[in-house]
Protein backbone atom coordinates (compact mmCIF):
# COMPACT_ATOMS: atom_id res chain seq x y z
CA UNK A 1 0.00 0.00 0.00
CA UNK A 2 1.42 3.19 -0.96
CA UNK A 3 2.33 5.85 1.53
CA UNK A 4 -0.47 8.65 -0.50
CA UNK A 5 -3.65 6.09 1.12
CA UNK A 6 -2.24 5.80 4.80
CA UNK A 7 -4.82 7.40 7.31
CA UNK A 8 -4.41 11.25 7.36
CA UNK A 9 -6.82 10.83 10.41
CA UNK A 10 -3.60 9.60 12.32
CA UNK A 11 -1.04 12.67 10.51
CA UNK A 12 -3.56 15.18 12.50
CA UNK A 13 -3.23 13.54 15.48
CA UNK A 14 0.48 12.76 15.48
CA UNK A 15 1.33 16.07 14.16
CA UNK A 16 -0.12 17.73 16.89
CA UNK A 17 1.17 15.65 19.32
CA UNK A 18 4.26 15.86 18.66
CA UNK A 19 4.41 19.41 19.22
CA UNK A 20 3.13 19.27 22.78
CA UNK A 21 4.79 15.94 23.67
CA UNK A 22 5.77 17.02 26.37
CA UNK A 23 17.11 -3.18 31.78
CA UNK A 24 16.83 -5.11 34.61
CA UNK A 25 14.48 -8.43 35.29
CA UNK A 26 10.86 -7.89 33.93
CA UNK A 27 8.52 -7.81 36.29
CA UNK A 28 4.71 -9.84 36.19
CA UNK A 29 2.26 -8.00 34.45
CA UNK A 30 0.11 -9.76 36.29
CA UNK A 31 -2.23 -8.12 39.51
CA UNK A 32 -0.61 -8.32 42.73
CA UNK A 33 -0.91 -9.99 45.73
CA UNK A 34 -0.02 -9.36 48.97
CA UNK A 35 3.83 -9.65 49.72
CA UNK A 36 5.02 -12.46 52.04
CA UNK A 37 8.46 -12.75 51.58
CA UNK A 38 11.42 -12.19 53.65
CA UNK A 39 12.52 -9.78 50.62
CA UNK A 40 10.42 -7.55 48.79
CA UNK A 41 12.46 -8.99 45.69
CA UNK A 42 11.28 -12.84 46.78
CA UNK A 43 8.96 -15.54 46.83
CA UNK A 44 5.79 -16.16 44.22
CA UNK A 45 4.83 -13.87 41.46
CA UNK A 46 1.69 -11.93 41.76
CA UNK A 47 -1.81 -13.90 40.91
CA UNK A 48 -4.98 -11.86 40.02
CA UNK A 49 -7.39 -10.90 43.12
CA UNK A 50 -11.20 -11.65 43.40
CA UNK A 51 -11.53 -8.56 45.57
CA UNK A 52 -10.05 -5.24 46.22
CA UNK A 53 -9.42 -4.62 49.42
CA UNK A 54 -8.92 -0.87 49.58
CA UNK A 55 -11.73 1.99 48.99
CA UNK A 56 -10.99 5.28 47.71
CA UNK A 57 -9.44 7.56 49.49
CA UNK A 58 -12.18 10.45 49.31
CA UNK A 59 -15.94 10.62 50.46
CA UNK A 60 -17.45 12.73 47.64
CA UNK A 61 -17.83 11.22 44.12
CA UNK A 62 -15.90 11.74 41.78
CA UNK A 63 -16.69 15.34 39.52
CA UNK A 64 -15.20 18.93 38.33
CA UNK A 65 -15.99 20.09 42.17
CA UNK A 66 -14.82 17.11 43.89
CA UNK A 67 -11.47 14.90 42.60
CA UNK A 68 -10.64 13.11 39.27
CA UNK A 69 -8.54 10.58 38.23
CA UNK A 70 -5.26 12.39 36.65
CA UNK A 71 -2.00 10.25 36.43
CA UNK A 72 -1.83 6.55 36.49
CA UNK A 73 -0.05 3.88 38.03
CA UNK A 74 2.54 2.43 35.62
CA UNK A 75 3.94 2.68 32.58
CA UNK A 76 2.72 6.28 31.51
CA UNK A 77 4.34 8.43 28.06
CA UNK A 78 5.28 11.14 30.94
CA UNK A 79 7.44 8.80 33.26
CA UNK A 80 9.08 7.19 30.17
CA UNK A 81 10.41 10.38 29.08
CA UNK A 82 12.06 10.78 32.78
CA UNK A 83 12.50 7.24 33.80
CA UNK A 84 16.01 7.79 34.31
CA UNK A 85 15.66 11.03 36.46
CA UNK A 86 12.35 11.59 38.32
CA UNK A 87 11.42 7.88 38.58
CA UNK A 88 14.35 6.38 38.09
CA UNK A 89 14.15 5.92 41.79
CA UNK A 90 11.48 3.79 41.33
CA UNK A 91 11.81 1.25 38.66
CA UNK A 92 11.53 4.15 35.76
CA UNK A 93 7.15 3.84 36.01
CA UNK A 94 4.97 6.35 37.80
CA UNK A 95 5.05 4.21 41.08
CA UNK A 96 1.91 5.51 42.36
CA UNK A 97 -2.07 7.06 41.56
CA UNK A 98 -2.72 10.74 41.04
CA UNK A 99 -5.90 11.96 42.07
CA UNK A 100 -6.62 15.40 41.40
CA UNK A 101 -8.46 17.45 43.79
CA UNK A 102 -8.77 20.97 45.80
CA UNK A 103 -6.21 21.97 47.96
CA UNK A 104 -7.77 21.07 51.78
CA UNK A 105 -9.86 18.58 50.15
CA UNK A 106 -10.22 15.88 53.31
CA UNK A 107 -8.37 12.44 52.29
CA UNK A 108 -9.77 9.41 54.25
CA UNK A 109 -8.01 5.98 55.14
CA UNK A 110 -8.41 3.85 52.56
CA UNK A 111 -8.12 0.80 55.13
CA UNK A 112 -7.74 -0.16 58.79
CA UNK A 113 -4.45 0.15 59.97
CA UNK A 114 -1.67 1.80 62.11
CA UNK A 115 0.36 4.59 61.01
CA UNK A 116 4.23 4.03 60.42
CA UNK A 117 5.50 7.44 59.53
CA UNK A 118 4.43 10.76 59.32
CA UNK A 119 7.04 12.86 56.93
CA UNK A 120 9.50 10.00 56.21
CA UNK A 121 11.74 9.55 53.73
CA UNK A 122 9.08 8.86 50.74
CA UNK A 123 9.55 12.27 48.96
CA UNK A 124 6.32 13.49 47.33
CA UNK A 125 6.68 16.94 49.51
CA UNK A 126 5.19 19.17 50.74
CA UNK A 127 4.08 16.35 53.22
CA UNK A 128 3.75 12.27 53.30
CA UNK A 129 2.02 9.62 55.28
CA UNK A 130 2.50 5.78 55.42
CA UNK A 131 -0.11 3.92 57.16
CA UNK A 132 0.66 0.10 57.90
CA UNK A 133 -2.53 -2.39 56.72
CA UNK A 134 -1.16 -5.71 59.00
CA UNK A 135 -4.17 -7.28 57.99
CA UNK A 136 -4.18 -6.26 54.26
CA UNK A 137 -0.04 -7.63 54.11
CA UNK A 138 0.42 -3.71 52.42
CA UNK A 139 1.00 -0.24 53.44
CA UNK A 140 -0.47 2.61 51.90
CA UNK A 141 1.66 5.89 50.99
CA UNK A 142 -0.19 9.42 50.81
CA UNK A 143 2.16 12.01 49.41
CA UNK A 144 1.72 15.49 48.34
CA UNK A 145 -0.28 16.64 51.33
CA UNK A 146 -0.75 20.38 52.50
CA UNK A 147 0.53 20.07 56.20
CA UNK A 148 2.02 17.30 58.51
CA UNK A 149 -1.23 15.21 59.45
CA UNK A 150 -1.71 15.11 63.27
CA UNK A 151 -1.23 11.45 63.85
CA UNK A 152 2.05 9.85 65.67
CA UNK A 153 3.77 5.87 64.94
CA UNK A 154 1.81 3.34 66.67
CA UNK A 155 -1.78 4.77 66.41
CA UNK A 156 -4.84 3.48 64.70
CA UNK A 157 -6.77 4.33 62.30
CA UNK A 158 -10.03 3.16 60.62
CA UNK A 159 -10.94 3.03 56.85
CA UNK A 160 -12.61 6.23 55.78
CA UNK A 161 -11.32 8.32 58.95
CA UNK A 162 -10.04 11.69 57.77
CA UNK A 163 -6.15 11.27 57.94
CA UNK A 164 -4.93 14.49 55.98
CA UNK A 165 -5.49 16.95 53.25
CA UNK A 166 -5.07 17.44 49.66
CA UNK A 167 -1.78 19.67 49.04
CA UNK A 168 0.32 20.63 46.07
CA UNK A 169 3.50 19.12 44.94
CA UNK A 170 4.61 22.85 43.61
CA UNK A 171 3.54 24.05 47.35
CA UNK A 172 1.33 26.59 46.40
CA UNK A 173 -2.41 25.10 45.79
CA UNK A 174 -3.14 26.08 42.09
CA UNK A 175 -0.61 24.43 39.75
CA UNK A 176 -0.75 20.46 40.49
CA UNK A 177 -3.28 19.98 43.58
CA UNK A 178 -3.08 15.89 44.18
CA UNK A 179 -2.34 13.41 46.39
CA UNK A 180 -0.20 10.51 45.25
CA UNK A 181 -1.23 7.69 46.58
CA UNK A 182 0.95 4.76 46.69
CA UNK A 183 0.66 1.12 47.71
CA UNK A 184 3.16 -0.82 48.80
CA UNK A 185 4.95 -4.16 50.90
CA UNK A 186 3.84 -4.08 54.66
CA UNK A 187 7.90 -5.34 55.82
CA UNK A 188 9.97 -3.37 53.65
CA UNK A 189 7.76 -0.50 52.43
CA UNK A 190 9.59 -0.87 48.98
CA UNK A 191 7.71 -2.59 46.82
CA UNK A 192 5.44 -0.48 44.69
CA UNK A 193 2.31 -2.45 43.35
CA UNK A 194 -0.68 -1.29 41.22
CA UNK A 195 -3.49 0.65 43.29
CA UNK A 196 -6.10 0.23 40.63
CA UNK A 197 -5.71 -3.21 40.93
CA UNK A 198 -6.38 -3.09 44.72
CA UNK A 199 -8.73 -0.65 45.00
CA UNK A 200 -12.54 -0.48 44.68
CA UNK A 201 -13.47 1.83 42.39
CA UNK A 202 -15.01 1.82 38.56
CA UNK A 203 -11.43 3.19 36.88
CA UNK A 204 -12.34 3.04 33.75
CA UNK A 205 -15.52 5.42 34.40
CA UNK A 206 -12.94 7.46 36.10
CA UNK A 207 -10.74 7.46 33.22
CA UNK A 208 -13.41 9.36 31.33
CA UNK A 209 -12.53 12.51 32.68
CA UNK A 210 -9.18 13.88 34.02
CA UNK A 211 -5.96 14.24 32.82
CA UNK A 212 -5.71 13.90 29.07
CA UNK A 213 -2.22 11.86 29.43
CA UNK A 214 -3.42 8.66 30.04
CA UNK A 215 -1.65 6.77 27.43
CA UNK A 216 0.99 3.88 27.96
CA UNK A 217 4.67 4.13 26.18
CA UNK A 218 4.75 0.70 23.86
CA UNK A 219 7.11 -1.26 23.74
CA UNK A 220 7.92 -2.34 19.88
CA UNK A 221 9.21 -5.55 20.89
CA UNK A 222 6.01 -6.58 22.74
CA UNK A 223 4.01 -4.06 21.24
CA UNK A 224 0.67 -5.59 23.30
CA UNK A 225 2.33 -5.20 26.75
CA UNK A 226 1.40 -3.06 29.88
CA UNK A 227 -1.30 -1.38 28.06
CA UNK A 228 -3.93 -1.40 29.93
CA UNK A 229 -4.64 0.61 33.70
CA UNK A 230 -4.70 -2.89 35.40
CA UNK A 231 -1.72 -5.09 33.86
CA UNK A 232 0.92 -2.33 34.86
CA UNK A 233 4.18 -3.36 35.87
CA UNK A 234 5.50 -3.67 40.04
CA UNK A 235 8.59 -2.04 40.76
CA UNK A 236 10.64 -1.35 43.93
CA UNK A 237 12.54 1.31 45.46
CA UNK A 238 16.50 1.04 43.82
CA UNK A 239 15.43 -1.14 41.82
CA UNK A 240 16.27 -1.85 37.96
CA UNK A 241 14.65 0.15 35.41
CA UNK A 242 11.67 -2.23 34.13
CA UNK A 243 11.01 0.18 30.98
CA UNK A 244 14.35 0.48 29.26
CA UNK A 245 12.72 -0.31 25.53
CA UNK A 246 14.95 -0.59 22.94
CA UNK A 247 12.33 1.11 20.02
CA UNK A 248 8.74 2.60 21.54
CA UNK A 249 5.83 4.18 20.14
CA UNK A 250 5.31 6.94 20.24
CA UNK A 251 8.52 7.46 19.10
CA UNK A 252 11.67 8.04 21.66
CA UNK A 253 13.44 11.16 19.90
CA UNK A 254 16.13 11.10 22.75
CA UNK A 255 19.64 9.38 21.75
CA UNK A 256 20.85 5.86 22.25
CA UNK A 257 21.85 2.97 20.61
CA UNK A 258 20.94 2.26 16.92
CA UNK A 259 17.22 1.50 16.26
CA UNK A 260 16.10 -2.27 15.77
CA UNK A 261 12.67 -1.19 14.24
CA UNK A 262 12.85 -1.79 10.29
CA UNK A 263 11.66 0.98 8.85
CA UNK A 264 10.79 -0.49 5.57
CA UNK A 265 10.28 1.60 2.34
CA UNK A 266 6.49 1.40 0.77
CA UNK A 267 8.15 -0.58 -2.34
CA UNK A 268 8.25 -3.26 0.73
CA UNK A 269 5.35 -3.46 2.30
CA UNK A 270 2.79 -6.28 2.29
CA UNK A 271 -0.77 -6.87 2.83
CA UNK A 272 -0.80 -10.19 4.92
CA UNK A 273 -3.65 -11.58 6.98
CA UNK A 274 -2.74 -12.16 10.59
CA UNK A 275 -2.49 -15.78 10.60
CA UNK A 276 -3.57 -16.03 13.98
CA UNK A 277 -6.33 -18.26 14.26
CA UNK A 278 -9.81 -17.31 15.38
CA UNK A 279 -10.27 -18.95 19.11
CA UNK A 280 -13.91 -17.96 19.42
CA UNK A 281 -16.48 -15.72 17.08
CA UNK A 282 -16.21 -12.07 17.09
CA UNK A 283 -19.32 -10.84 19.21
CA UNK A 284 -22.12 -8.29 17.84
CA UNK A 285 -24.59 -6.60 19.94
CA UNK A 286 -27.85 -4.43 17.93
CA UNK A 287 -25.25 -1.43 17.94
CA UNK A 288 -22.18 -2.56 16.91
CA UNK A 289 -19.68 -5.60 16.54
CA UNK A 290 -16.43 -6.59 17.76
CA UNK A 291 -13.62 -6.56 14.98
CA UNK A 292 -10.58 -7.59 17.23
CA UNK A 293 -10.29 -9.93 20.23
CA UNK A 294 -9.14 -9.53 23.34
CA UNK A 295 -5.95 -7.44 23.98
CA UNK A 296 -5.98 -6.46 20.46
CA UNK A 297 -5.39 -3.48 20.38
CA UNK A 298 -5.58 -0.04 22.02
CA UNK A 299 -5.29 3.52 19.89
CA UNK A 300 -7.20 2.38 17.04
CA UNK A 301 -7.56 5.11 14.81
CA UNK A 302 -9.39 5.20 11.53
CA UNK A 303 -8.35 5.33 7.81
CA UNK A 304 -9.01 8.79 5.81
CA UNK A 305 -12.02 6.76 3.79
CA UNK A 306 -13.51 5.20 7.13
CA UNK A 307 -13.60 2.11 5.74
CA UNK A 308 -10.84 0.59 7.80
CA UNK A 309 -9.68 1.21 11.70
CA UNK A 310 -6.16 0.96 12.03
CA UNK A 311 -3.91 -0.06 14.73
CA UNK A 312 -0.24 -0.37 15.60
CA UNK A 313 0.38 -4.18 16.45
CA UNK A 314 2.24 -7.41 16.14
CA UNK A 315 0.22 -10.26 16.18
CA UNK A 316 2.55 -12.78 17.16
CA UNK A 317 6.26 -12.88 16.92
CA UNK A 318 6.48 -14.65 13.80
CA UNK A 319 4.39 -12.08 12.31
CA UNK A 320 5.49 -8.32 11.11
CA UNK A 321 5.19 -5.59 13.66
CA UNK A 322 3.35 -2.73 11.87
CA UNK A 323 0.18 -0.81 11.29
CA UNK A 324 -2.39 -3.17 11.00
CA UNK A 325 -6.34 -3.01 10.09
CA UNK A 326 -9.54 -4.04 9.53
CA UNK A 327 -11.65 -3.59 6.43
CA UNK A 328 -14.56 -3.04 7.88
CA UNK A 329 -16.88 -4.12 4.34
CA UNK A 330 -15.13 -7.89 5.32
CA UNK A 331 -14.84 -7.56 9.14
CA UNK A 332 -14.82 -11.57 9.71
CA UNK A 333 -11.51 -12.11 7.33
CA UNK A 334 -9.71 -10.21 10.62
CA UNK A 335 -6.77 -7.83 11.19
CA UNK A 336 -4.14 -7.46 7.56
CA UNK A 337 -1.01 -5.81 7.80
CA UNK A 338 -1.62 -2.31 6.23
CA UNK A 339 2.29 -1.13 6.28
CA UNK A 340 5.52 -2.19 8.23
CA UNK A 341 6.98 1.37 8.49
CA UNK A 342 6.14 3.69 11.54
CA UNK A 343 6.79 6.70 10.47
CA UNK A 344 5.01 10.31 11.11
CA UNK A 345 3.91 11.37 7.79
CA UNK A 346 3.08 14.42 6.44
CA UNK A 347 -0.27 15.54 6.35
CA UNK A 348 -0.41 15.36 2.00
CA UNK A 349 1.25 11.96 2.54
CA UNK A 350 4.24 12.21 0.66
CA UNK A 351 6.74 12.84 3.41
CA UNK A 352 7.83 10.74 6.56
CA UNK A 353 9.68 11.25 9.65
CA UNK A 354 11.34 9.28 12.35
CA UNK A 355 14.46 9.03 14.49
CA UNK A 356 17.63 8.54 14.34
CA UNK A 357 18.39 7.72 17.65
CA UNK A 358 22.29 6.62 17.19
CA UNK A 359 22.95 10.15 16.41
CA UNK A 360 19.93 12.28 18.17
CA UNK A 361 18.32 13.17 14.50
CA UNK A 362 15.16 13.33 12.90
CA UNK A 363 15.14 11.71 9.24
CA UNK A 364 12.81 13.05 6.91
CA UNK A 365 12.27 11.56 3.45
CA UNK A 366 10.58 11.36 0.29
CA UNK A 367 9.43 7.78 -0.02
CA UNK A 368 8.64 8.54 -3.66
CA UNK A 369 12.09 9.55 -4.94
CA UNK A 370 13.87 8.12 -2.09
CA UNK A 371 15.11 11.31 -0.87
CA UNK A 372 16.35 11.97 2.62
CA UNK A 373 17.16 14.66 4.73
CA UNK A 374 19.05 14.61 7.94
CA UNK A 375 17.73 17.75 10.66
CA UNK A 376 18.23 18.34 14.21
CA UNK A 377 15.78 18.56 16.39
CA UNK A 378 17.29 18.61 19.73
CA UNK A 379 16.10 14.91 20.51
CA UNK A 380 12.61 16.27 20.05
CA UNK A 381 9.84 14.93 18.18
CA UNK A 382 9.10 16.48 14.42
CA UNK A 383 5.85 16.98 12.71
CA UNK A 384 4.77 18.94 9.53
CA UNK A 385 3.49 22.07 8.95
CA UNK A 386 -0.09 21.24 7.84
CA UNK A 387 0.90 22.35 3.93
CA UNK A 388 3.59 19.87 3.77
CA UNK A 389 6.47 22.40 3.35
CA UNK A 390 8.11 22.49 7.00
CA UNK A 391 9.17 21.29 9.82
CA UNK A 392 8.08 22.48 12.98
CA UNK A 393 8.88 20.98 17.05
CA UNK A 394 9.66 22.12 20.19
CA UNK A 395 12.91 21.74 22.22
CA UNK A 396 12.61 21.96 26.55
CA UNK A 397 14.77 20.61 28.91
CA UNK A 398 12.74 17.28 29.23
CA UNK A 399 13.74 16.86 33.04
CA UNK A 400 12.58 20.14 34.49
CA UNK A 401 9.49 20.69 35.78
CA UNK A 402 6.79 21.68 33.05
CA UNK A 403 5.80 24.89 35.04
CA UNK A 404 8.81 26.50 35.08
CA UNK A 405 10.73 24.82 31.52
CA UNK A 406 11.44 27.01 28.57
CA UNK A 407 9.81 25.68 25.77
CA UNK A 408 10.86 26.94 22.38
CA UNK A 409 8.90 26.36 19.21
CA UNK A 410 11.05 26.03 16.03
CA UNK A 411 10.06 26.06 12.25
CA UNK A 412 12.26 24.56 9.40
CA UNK A 413 12.62 23.90 5.62
CA UNK A 414 12.08 20.17 4.66
CA UNK A 415 16.00 19.48 4.96
CA UNK A 416 16.04 21.40 8.02
CA UNK A 417 17.59 24.63 6.55
CA UNK A 418 16.26 28.15 7.60
CA UNK A 419 15.41 27.30 11.28
CA UNK A 420 14.36 29.95 13.52
CA UNK A 421 12.97 29.94 16.62
CA UNK A 422 9.46 31.26 16.30
CA UNK A 423 8.37 31.76 20.15
CA UNK A 424 9.91 30.78 23.13
CA UNK A 425 8.03 30.92 26.30
CA UNK A 426 7.14 29.09 29.94
CA UNK A 427 4.08 27.04 30.73
CA UNK A 428 2.88 27.16 27.24
CA UNK A 429 1.77 24.33 25.19
CA UNK A 430 -0.01 24.33 21.78
CA UNK A 431 -3.23 23.21 20.86
CA UNK A 432 -3.88 22.84 17.27
CA UNK A 433 -3.14 24.29 13.63
CA UNK A 434 -5.86 26.60 13.07
CA UNK A 435 -4.25 27.39 9.48
CA UNK A 436 -1.46 26.76 7.48
CA UNK A 437 1.05 29.27 9.41
CA UNK A 438 -1.27 29.65 12.56
CA UNK A 439 -1.57 28.16 16.39
CA UNK A 440 -3.89 27.75 18.67
CA UNK A 441 -1.54 28.37 22.29
CA UNK A 442 -2.60 28.47 26.08
CA UNK A 443 -0.26 29.82 28.13
CA UNK A 444 -0.32 29.58 31.95
CA UNK A 445 0.52 32.72 34.03
CA UNK A 446 3.15 32.74 36.90
CA UNK A 447 1.90 32.22 39.97
CA UNK A 448 -1.48 31.68 39.27
CA UNK A 449 -3.79 29.43 38.02
CA UNK A 450 -5.15 31.62 35.10
CA UNK A 451 -4.37 31.38 31.93
CA UNK A 452 -4.60 33.09 28.45
CA UNK A 453 -5.74 31.30 24.87
CA UNK A 454 -3.97 33.36 21.92
CA UNK A 455 -3.32 32.70 18.01
CA UNK A 456 0.41 32.82 17.17
CA UNK A 457 1.38 33.51 13.48
CA UNK A 458 4.46 31.44 12.49
CA UNK A 459 4.67 33.78 9.67
CA UNK A 460 5.91 37.33 11.83
CA UNK A 461 5.45 35.64 15.10
CA UNK A 462 2.30 37.81 15.96
CA UNK A 463 0.45 37.30 18.87
CA UNK A 464 -3.27 37.85 19.08
CA UNK A 465 -5.10 36.92 22.63
CA UNK A 466 -8.42 35.29 22.11
CA UNK A 467 -9.59 35.22 26.00
CA UNK A 468 -7.97 35.17 29.66
CA UNK A 469 -9.21 34.00 32.34
CA UNK A 470 -9.07 29.97 34.43
CA UNK A 471 -7.21 27.13 33.39
CA UNK A 472 -8.57 25.30 30.72
CA UNK A 473 -8.06 21.58 30.11
CA UNK A 474 -9.34 18.99 27.50
CA UNK A 475 -9.43 21.16 24.56
CA UNK A 476 -10.97 20.29 21.22
CA UNK A 477 -11.37 22.33 18.15
CA UNK A 478 -14.12 21.43 15.72
CA UNK A 479 -12.98 20.41 12.20
CA UNK A 480 -13.87 23.91 10.98
CA UNK A 481 -11.79 25.48 13.17
CA UNK A 482 -14.55 27.26 14.84
CA UNK A 483 -15.82 26.44 18.08
CA UNK A 484 -13.93 24.99 20.76
CA UNK A 485 -14.64 22.94 24.08
CA UNK A 486 -13.12 22.46 26.92
CA UNK A 487 -13.54 21.86 30.87
CA UNK A 488 -13.16 23.57 33.79
CA UNK A 489 -12.60 22.18 37.80
CA UNK A 490 -12.10 22.58 41.08
CA UNK A 491 -13.02 26.79 40.97
CA UNK A 492 -14.07 28.57 43.98
CA UNK A 493 -16.94 29.35 42.32
CA UNK A 494 -18.88 25.95 41.50
CA UNK A 495 -20.59 27.71 38.40
CA UNK A 496 -17.39 27.94 36.65
CA UNK A 497 -16.88 24.07 36.80
CA UNK A 498 -17.87 22.08 33.88
CA UNK A 499 -17.74 21.89 29.79
CA UNK A 500 -17.73 25.01 28.13
CA UNK A 501 -18.08 26.29 24.27
CA UNK A 502 -15.97 29.13 22.75
CA UNK A 503 -16.91 30.54 18.95
CA UNK A 504 -13.70 31.52 18.07
CA UNK A 505 -15.01 34.24 15.70
CA UNK A 506 -16.76 35.47 18.33
CA UNK A 507 -13.99 35.61 20.88
CA UNK A 508 -15.59 38.17 22.76
CA UNK A 509 -18.68 36.48 23.38
CA UNK A 510 -18.68 35.02 26.78
CA UNK A 511 -18.25 30.87 26.58
CA UNK A 512 -21.61 28.86 27.04
CA UNK A 513 -21.54 26.20 29.59
CA UNK A 514 -23.07 22.39 28.39
CA UNK A 515 -25.53 20.91 29.89
CA UNK A 516 -23.35 17.67 30.42
CA UNK A 517 -20.07 16.75 31.70
CA UNK A 518 -17.72 13.89 30.99
CA UNK A 519 -15.88 12.96 27.59
CA UNK A 520 -15.73 14.36 24.59
CA UNK A 521 -15.22 14.05 20.73
CA UNK A 522 -16.58 16.10 17.96
CA UNK A 523 -18.65 14.21 15.20
CA UNK A 524 -18.63 17.37 12.74
CA UNK A 525 -18.42 20.81 12.64
CA UNK A 526 -21.15 21.33 15.22
CA UNK A 527 -22.41 18.10 16.82
CA UNK A 528 -20.28 17.12 19.81
CA UNK A 529 -20.63 13.22 20.82
CA UNK A 530 -20.23 12.49 24.41
CA UNK A 531 -20.09 9.79 27.65
CA UNK A 532 -21.28 11.10 30.59
CA UNK A 533 -19.36 10.70 34.17
CA UNK A 534 -21.10 8.15 35.22
CA UNK A 535 -18.67 5.56 37.80
CA UNK A 536 -20.91 2.44 38.86
CA UNK A 537 -22.79 2.85 35.37
CA UNK A 538 -23.52 -0.77 33.48
CA UNK A 539 -22.27 0.56 30.20
CA UNK A 540 -20.33 3.39 28.79
CA UNK A 541 -23.26 5.37 26.46
CA UNK A 542 -23.11 8.06 24.22
CA UNK A 543 -24.88 11.42 23.30
CA UNK A 544 -24.59 14.37 20.65
CA UNK A 545 -25.18 17.53 21.67
CA UNK A 546 -25.65 19.91 18.77
CA UNK A 547 -24.28 23.60 19.17
CA UNK A 548 -26.05 25.18 16.83
CA UNK A 549 -29.65 24.12 18.56
CA UNK A 550 -28.40 23.40 21.73
CA UNK A 551 -30.48 19.97 21.67
CA UNK A 552 -29.42 16.64 23.31
CA UNK A 553 -29.98 13.06 22.01
CA UNK A 554 -28.95 9.46 22.83
CA UNK A 555 -27.24 8.03 19.86
CA UNK A 556 -28.20 4.53 20.89
CA UNK A 557 -31.38 4.72 23.34
CA UNK A 558 -31.22 1.05 24.32
CA UNK A 559 -27.88 1.75 25.12
CA UNK A 560 -24.84 -0.07 23.97
CA UNK A 561 -23.89 -2.65 26.63
CA UNK A 562 -20.15 -1.76 26.91
CA UNK A 563 -17.40 -0.38 28.99
CA UNK A 564 -14.89 1.86 27.10
CA UNK A 565 -11.22 0.88 28.31
CA UNK A 566 -8.85 4.09 29.39
CA UNK A 567 -11.05 6.22 27.41
CA UNK A 568 -9.92 4.68 24.24
CA UNK A 569 -12.74 5.34 21.80
CA UNK A 570 -12.65 7.50 18.52
CA UNK A 571 -15.17 8.97 15.89
CA UNK A 572 -14.64 7.73 12.27
CA UNK A 573 -13.79 10.96 9.70
CA UNK A 574 -17.50 10.67 8.39
CA UNK A 575 -19.36 11.01 11.45
CA UNK A 576 -21.15 7.97 10.85
CA UNK A 577 -19.34 5.30 13.40
CA UNK A 578 -17.16 4.88 16.88
CA UNK A 579 -14.42 2.68 17.46
CA UNK A 580 -13.80 2.21 21.14
CA UNK A 581 -11.50 -0.32 22.96
CA UNK A 582 -13.55 -2.61 25.13
CA UNK A 583 -13.21 -3.38 28.87
CA UNK A 584 -14.75 -6.55 30.13
CA UNK A 585 -13.51 -6.54 33.96
CA UNK A 586 -9.88 -5.81 34.62
CA UNK A 587 -9.19 -7.11 30.53
CA UNK A 588 -9.25 -5.95 27.28
CA UNK A 589 -12.53 -7.33 24.72
CA UNK A 590 -10.99 -5.64 21.35
CA UNK A 591 -11.88 -3.01 19.63
CA UNK A 592 -15.73 -2.71 18.72
CA UNK A 593 -17.43 -0.54 15.76
CA UNK A 594 -20.66 1.06 16.58
CA UNK A 595 -22.87 2.18 13.77
CA UNK A 596 -24.81 6.18 13.83
CA UNK A 597 -27.19 7.17 11.75
CA UNK A 598 -26.70 9.45 9.30
CA UNK A 599 -26.30 13.64 10.14
CA UNK A 600 -28.77 15.58 9.10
Amino acid sequence: MSVQKLSRRLIVVLAVCLIIQTAGTQISANLPAPAHADSPLEGNEPSIQDERPFQLPFAEPSGPDTWMLAQPYGNTTGAYYRRHTLYGASGGIHFGLDLSAPCGTEILAIADGVVFAVDGPYGAAPHNLMIDHPQLGYASMYGHLLEAPELVPGQRVEQGEVIALVGDSAEICHRRPHVHLEIRDLKYHARKYNPVALIEADWDSLALTGSSGRSFMRDLAEPRKWQTLYDQPEAWTGGPIVNEFEDTWPFDWSKREPSAVRLASPEEATTTQASTPPAEPLLATPVGRQITRGECCTKPYWSEDSSQVHFVDQPTPDEPLGVWGVDLAQPDTGPRLIEEQLAVYSPDGTLIAFPDRENGLAIVERPGDGQRWEVDTQEHGVSFTPDSQGLIWTAFDEDAPWDTREETIWLADLDGGNTQAVFSARRTNPIDWLSDDELLMVQGYPDTSDVRMFKLSLRDGAETTLREGTRMRGLALSPDKRHLVYYARFESDAAQNGVWLMDLQNPTQAAQKLPFFGTYRWRDDHRLIYVPLDPGSASHDFYEYDVRTGQTRPLFPGGTSLIIANNDWQVSPDGLKIALVAAKGTELDGIWVLGIDHPD
